[in-house]
């Protein structure tokens, strides 16, 4: 059968009504019409609500649904909007962001051109001041500027958001890709893992940038929960999930790179305070998968131990750290250098 829509725009949303309407605005400006738009409330107050019934009344594309089931979170939104979905493509977009008017089309009209791949990434810009930047920068994702994405991915230097593609929906529900509600955050990058271990095909579209990524986040965003217990158990949890699924698929293959990104886990877990439970279990799973980076870890972790009792935590994290820090920001140096190279005119 036919599919009666080509995409489907799933949308978890939960309050701040302002930039909700700045997204709703921009997807309603874009030149491609033939879409539906699957918003998926997680308990917001009645302003954001109302703003959500207001658009769906004026435009019958725009379909407000309620989560109607535990647990709360955007990674539950987008399950029910993935099994609502109706189009033959789906984009997951966040609602405080922006997408440009040549987005959709631009989208729909590449992976139609490519019927091989499950799905196409595409380059976003920078949502700031209103206005949609697309001059390099390090939270710049979608350009193929990676040799291996897996080992980025392992690493913690992300080659691209869910944001940046669009998919296949056929093919997410026939391999079985969901988003895990056990995840606070860090939900992009295990739904993207999910996608490379089914072996989907994809490819990176050389298209101008079309979504507008707003790094300006709110006092309620994950950004500013992350040091919670919640959210700590929670890393701990992707930790130890992504390890297992690398591992079982390429052995020790990305060894380096989880590390890598198990240090990446440390630095932004110890920021703000030393905790030996959440050190602990850090230390743990490394040398579950991998005795010597487990020893390395462990090492940095009891140094920090010793450290934090005689300086403030983020000299002491900076100090223990100081080796893979300058290599982690000479990476984001690089990654804008050589989107700057693919922007140039050939």
């Amino acid at each position: 059968m036919q599919n009666e829509v080509t995409l489907s725009i799933v949308m978890p949303v939960f309050n701040h009504p302002e930039e909700l309407k700045t997204m709703l605005d921009s997807i309603l400006a874009n030149i491609y019409q033939d879409w539906e738009l699957l918003t998926v409330d997680d308990g917001s107050e009645q302003e954001t609500l109302s703003l959500l019934e207001q658009y769906a009344k004026k435009d019958g594309r725009i379909h407000v649904i309620r989560r109607g089931r535990l647990p709360k979170g955007a990674q539950t939104c987008r399950n029910i909007g993935l099994e609502q979905a109706e189009g033959e493509y789906i984009v997951f977009f966040d609602s405080d962001d922006f997408v440009a008017p040549h987005c959709l089309e631009q989208r729909v009209r590449e992976i139609k051109a490519h019927p091989d791949l499950d799905f196409m990434v595409f380059r976003n810009g920078i949502y700031r001041d209103n206005q949609f930047h697309i001059e390099p920068d390090r939270d710049d994702y979608g350009y193929p500027v990676w040799e291996d994405d897996i080992a980025a991915f392992c690493s913690r230097t992300l080659p691209f958001v869910v944001w940046n593609n669009i998919y296949r929906r056929e093919a997410l529900i026939r391999n079985g890709i969901r988003w895990d509600t056990n995840l606070l955050s860090l939900q992009d990058l295990d739904f993207n893992m999910q996608t490379l271990l089914c072996d989907m095909r994809y490819e990176y579209a050389p298209c101008p940038p079309d979504y507008g990524y707003r790094t300006v986040h709110m006092d309620k965003s994950i950004s500013g929960k992350i040091h919670s217990k919640a959210h700590q158990q929670s890393h701990i949890y992707a930790l130890n999930k992504l390890y297992s699924m690398t591992t079982e698929r390429w052995k020790d293959r990305y060894d380096h790179n989880l590390y890598q990104g198990a240090l990446f886990m440390l630095s932004i877990l110890t920021r703000t305070e030393y905790d030996r439970t959440v050190t602990g279990e850090i230390s743990r799973i490394v040398k579950t998968y991998s005795r010597n980076y487990g020893r390395y870890i462990r090492i940095k972790t009891c140094l920090m131990a010793l450290l934090s009792k005689v300086l403030p935590q983020e000299i002491t994290r900076k100090v223990v750290l100081a080796s893979y820090l300058r290599k982690h920001y000479g990476k984001l140096r690089r990654k804008v250098a050589k989107i700057h190279g693919l922007q140039q005119p050939s």
